[in-house]
């Protein structure tokens, strides 16, 4: 059980002795983070996906942003097509550096049905995904015409072990989709004022580029599982942050 866990915990157990989790009010963060930091597998294996099939489009020049150096193009790049049975589609490219076909393809493959799970409004909005071999966390951009996200293979398989690479891939997501739409809205900066407390360090820390991808997966799996959070998250949840509830809330039942 790591740290979080035995703060959660020993949360649960003051507010039960104290007659009632849901009378819980607090303005100090639930968790460091969202992912990394908790137990939770918000988007499961057996969640239903929407994937359909896999193209290989060639080699060829592609923007690739890495976060260990400056070069900008890959001229080489492996370039795949992910098709989904709702008529959508993202591509996929991965640096040359992997060196071959099959070995890009490895990691193509580890993103296909997890990219058919995220929200299929929120898929829209990506246009393309970078996937880099190596050791390092991912990162989101928005451009005015382009909207995407990178990773790193290491990574991915370290969060492919821990169960997190869904709820990597909905945060970043989450960046290129939600954070365009609603971060600077008068609604959502109005809800964030009123429930004054966070629910992760993270999202505290960074709160006007961070806290909507933190708090919207849990919002999420709210609205689509209900009853896969803690019991005792949502009730903190509902009784600390009910204003940025609402607000994601309406964007997730609106969209289903």
């Amino acid at each position: 059980m790591n740290l979080n866990s035995i703060l959660l915990s020993i949360v649960v157990l003051s507010t039960v002795s104290c007659g009632s989790v849901a009378t819980h009010h607090s303005t100090q963060p639930l968790f460091v983070n969202s992912i990394v930091s908790t137990d939770i597998d918000f988007i499961t294996g057996s969640d239903s996906s929407d994937f359909s099939y896999m193209n290989y489009l060639g080699q060829g020049s592609a923007e690739m942003p890495d976060k260990r150096k400056d070069t900008l193009w890959d001229e080489n790049a492996y370039r795949f097509e992910i098709a989904f049975t709702d008529n959508d589609n993202v591509l996929i490219w991965a640096h040359s550096d992997f060196g071959s076909i099959d070995a890009a393809q490895v990691y193509v493959e580890k993103l296909t049905h997890r990219l058919g799970r995220l929200p299929k409004f929120m898929r829209d909005d990506v246009g393309h995904i970078i996937i880099h071999k190596g050791d390092e966390t991912a990162f989101a951009e928005e451009k005015a015409d382009s909207r995407f996200f990178v990773l790193y293979s290491d990574n991915m398989d370290v969060r492919i072990r821990n169960n997190d690479l869904e709820e990597t891939m909905f945060h970043e997501t989450a960046h290129v989709s939600l954070d365009v739409s609603y971060e600077k809205s008068l609604g959502w900066l109005a809800a964030q004022k009123k429930d004054n407390a966070f629910l992760t360090k993270y999202g505290k820390d960074r709160p006007r580029r961070e806290d909507l991808a933190e708090t919207a997966l849990f919002v999420y799996t709210m609205v689509n599982h209900p009853g896969r959070l803690p019991v005792s998250v949502e009730q903190w949840i509902r009784q600390n942050i009910p204003n940025r509830l609402a607000f994601l809330s309406d964007i997730f039942e609106n969209n289903k």
